[in-house]
């Protein structure tokens, strides 16, 4: 068995993992783990001996685990002193909801190329209203709408952008506790945007219906930074916590003119009809090439 399905079947039995693994180094097939700041780099062989998550964040922070044999009697294999007391442990993790599907889930089962697992988060998120077929466009659509929205009030209240995948829902909603930061404006924008391109690199197991390239990619993040600022600072701004929205500047245009009064809808309109262009360019390309 390779090394991406042992990590897959590893994945699936001990759930806790998901909140520790960052990714696969594909050119010496170890396992990337970080806890609290920590990183540590384990190979398959090493992981699959760890049963426990307590077991997991002792390895992390440099206490190594060691695989028993089955016949062998339940021994600790380090010092009782510097184990955690059981207390501690029910503390690290009692405020974990370990069931609970993240953007990490979304990057980490890309990275295996477990589409199976894909389709079964996005299709929560991403399912075409005519077909009723999962769609990937629809989930990418979703999840940027709700990345510029947590952006905007990351900005608008001072806080800074978390980057921990684990701390957003599958659709890029935020469920972390938000936290003060020193960040720029365009530096939070930009790191709002990686999470918009968790899905954007999930795409590429569904190139039947999305295949962006790098110019693509570079042209959308553009495109997602221009919109961002023009919510930001545009003719309204977007109501946050139930406030009254705040009037910046009005370009001498009337309020009730579509384009200025509706920009989070007309954004997933324009963003859907852009997908839909990409997508045909694509197929056209294909055609063109096949043709010659």
């Amino acid at each position: 068995m390779d090394i991406k399905s042992r990590v897959v079947n590893y994945y699936k039995n001990n759930q806790f993992i998901q909140n520790y693994l960052k990714g696969i180094d594909s050119n010496t097939n170890e396992i990337l783990l970080e806890y609290n700041g920590n990183s540590k780099r384990v190979s398959i062989d090493v992981l699959e001996a760890i049963k426990s998550e307590s077991d997991l964040i002792n390895y992390i922070n440099g206490v190594s685990v060691q695989s028993q044999p089955v016949s062998a009697p339940s021994v600790p294999v380090v010092n009782a002193e510097i184990v955690p007391e059981p207390k501690e442990q029910i503390m690290l993790t009692e405020s974990e909801d370990l069931s609970r599907e993240t953007l990490n889930d979304i990057k980490i089962l890309t990275e295996l190329k477990n589409k199976e697992g894909l389709n079964n988060l996005i299709k929560k998120i991403g399912v075409n209203p005519s077909t009723g077929l999962l769609d990937i466009n629809e989930a990418i659509s979703k999840v940027t709408r709700n990345t510029m929205d947590e952006v905007e009030k990351a900005i608008r209240s001072n806080y800074e952008f978390d980057t921990n995948l684990v701390n957003y829902d599958v659709d890029g909603k935020y469920v972390g506790t938000p936290f003060i930061g020193s960040s720029s404006e365009d530096e939070k924008i930009m790191k709002a945007f990686n999470n918009v391109r968790v899905y954007l690199d999930a795409s590429k197991m569904y190139s039947e219906q999305a295949n962006y390239n790098d110019a693509q990619v570079s042209a959308f993040m553009k495109k997602f930074v221009d919109k961002v600022k023009e919510e930001l600072h545009g003719s309204v701004s977007v109501p946050v916590n139930g406030q009254a929205p705040v009037v910046t500047e009005v370009n001498n245009k009337p309020l009730e003119e579509p384009a200025e009064t509706s920009a989070s809808a007309g954004f997933a309109d324009i963003f859907v009809l852009t997908v839909i262009v990409l997508v045909y360019a694509a197929i056209i390309v294909n055609l063109v090439i096949k043709l010659k």
